[in-house]
């Protein structure tokens, strides 16, 4: 991947929309293509990242579609908030918009479809009967989204939701379909007090996705550098385990020091580039 200054990237790392997030889609594409980029997350987040307009028109639906082809990067997954099953929300009307995220990803020839596990937890249900609503809709989800050739994975944990633990995504495994996969954030491991080298390997055999950003213990959007994320312990922990997919910034900052996205974006590229050079180390 060459910048547009001549600069090198990593093949292994990818980029979010979220990222840029305050732009417009054809905007982001740009700002990401011009980092260097060949590919991507699309954020379909209501309220943080609309990129995927999952409560627009499906003629929104379809212009997302096409600019997203035009730019020509490589869509890797739609990250994805189409409502939680442990709220109040009617399953049938989180799994219609969840089917219509299937059909995009299918369009642009995303593989994966991120989904949250579950909203945060509710006080007037008890956990265990939240948790189980959770995993039958994502279980649902997957067989809606496998007719589609589309993959279905969950992020856990997700420090601001119900599944906010390893503990808690020991809870989830066993209630899910095996062909749902497990989208590994790096900064919500480390937010619930876990090193994410560490807790790799447990969950390797299910995980088809990274996302990176830093953290401490209780903060997620830390920005990079300034968290305690080993990134490169973290590298050689999945790579050892025999992570062969991409590795996907998601800066969602808060207080950033840096006068654009664009800045942090390049800022985060610089500090990382030496150790998503590294070869990988599979099992052997």
């Amino acid at each position: 991947m060459t910048t547009a200054t001549g600069a090198i990237r990593p093949a292994s790392l990818a980029c979010s929309t979220i990222c840029f997030r305050n732009e417009e889609l054809p905007q982001a594409l740009r700002q990401i293509r011009q980092q260097g980029f060949d590919a991507i997350d699309l954020g379909a987040l209501q309220g943080l990242c609309e990129h995927v307009p999952l409560f627009g028109s499906a003629e929104d639906m379809k212009n997302a579609g096409r600019i997203v082809h035009e730019s020509g990067l490589e869509v890797l997954s739609v990250n994805a908030d189409p409502g939680s099953f442990n709220d109040d929300v009617p399953s049938l009307e989180i799994l219609d918009r969840i089917e219509a995220l299937t059909v995009f990803c299918a369009e642009v020839r995303a593989p994966l479809l991120l989904l949250p596990c579950g909203s945060r937890e509710r006080d007037d249900v008890p956990y265990r009967q939240q948790l189980e609503a959770v995993a039958s809709g994502i279980n649902a989800a997957a067989a809606t989204s496998a007719r589609y050739g589309v993959q279905v994975a969950v992020e856990a944990p997700h420090h601001y939701r119900l599944v906010n633990t390893l503990e808690r995504v020991r809870d989830l495994i066993p209630l899910l379909d095996p062909a749902v996969g497990l989208v590994y954030d790096v900064s919500h491991i480390r937010a619930a007090g876990e090193d994410p080298a560490a807790a790799y390997a447990e969950f390797a055999s299910r995980v088809v996705h990274i996302h990176l950003r830093d953290a401490e213990t209780g903060d997620i959007r830390k920005v990079l550098g300034s968290g305690d994320v080993d990134f490169a312990e973290f590298h050689e922990a999945s790579q050892r385990a025999g992570y062969s997919g991409r590795y996907v910034l998601e800066l969602e900052t808060h207080d950033s020091p840096f006068a654009t996205k664009k800045d942090e974006v390049a800022d985060a590229l610089q500090r990382l580039d030496h150790v998503f050079r590294s070869p990988a180390k599979a099992v052997k």
